[in-house]
């Protein structure tokens, strides 16, 4: 059982579209650490059923054995009665049991070194897992900073970009526009005042002019 091939695997088919797609970091190392959880979790009830596996093989084991010893004991009896048909089948019994049991510990051999990987395997596991809950919030921080700069340096290719250039200088040429709008407004206003001043000032000297030749007049003709 390749545990961990087997939890790169769920890595890879749950996780890796989350990443690329730059998803809720929070949420991304959460479910990894739910899916090592859960890994762990199969990884000790496989070990639990496959020891009592063992158990039972071993049990079956010495059962054999202790069967073998009685069909031995059983073989001399018959020899001792001079019956060599009846020691010839308790040996042949006795064989067959310790060939059983000879089975049944290469069995048991096996299971114990794949129990043994298991274990070593599952504290694998629990070790790497309580370093990702250990550096959770470092990974989180590292990958809000991540998005971040991802964030800002779009910003700024959006910025440098032909288009965004060519919008800023819009604006740029809309508000000189509105500028010199601004003056020439400003510029007509002033001209008209001066104007309507030189106008009320001819007025005035035109009334004047013509109370002085009235004077004139009448002193004339005084």
């Amino acid at each position: 059982m390749n545990v961990f091939k087997r939890f790169s695997d769920i890595i890879s088919s749950n996780i890796n579209s989350a990443l690329d797609k730059m998803e809720d970091p929070k949420k991304m190392i959460n479910l990894m650490i739910d899916q090592m959880e859960e890994t762990a979790i199969e990884v000790r009830s496989s070990i639990a059923h496959k020891s009592a596996e063992l158990t039972t093989i071993e049990r079956q084991c010495r059962e054999a054995r202790d069967a073998a010893s009685r069909w031995t004991e059983r073989a001399r009896l018959a020899v001792g009665k001079a019956n060599d048909d009846l020691a010839r089948q308790a040996i042949a019994e006795k064989q067959a049991l310790e060939a059983r049991a000879r089975a049944l510990e290469d069995n048991a051999s096996t299971l114990g070194s794949i129990i043994s990987s298991l274990k070593e395997q599952l504290d694998q596991i629990e070790g790497r897992l309580e370093e990702m809950k250990a550096k959770r919030t470092d990974l989180l921080n590292r990958a809000q900073a991540a998005k971040e700069k991802i964030r800002n340096s779009e910003v700024l290719k959006e910025a440098d970009s032909s288009d965004f250039a060519r919008r800023f200088e819009e604006l740029q040429a809309r508000i000189e526009r509105w500028e010199a709008e601004a003056r020439v407004f400003s510029g007509t206003k002033t001209a008209a005042s001066t104007k309507e001043t030189f106008e009320k000032m001819e007025a005035d000297k035109a009334v004047e002019d013509e109370l002085a030749a009235l004077k004139n007049e009448m002193k004339e003709n005084g």
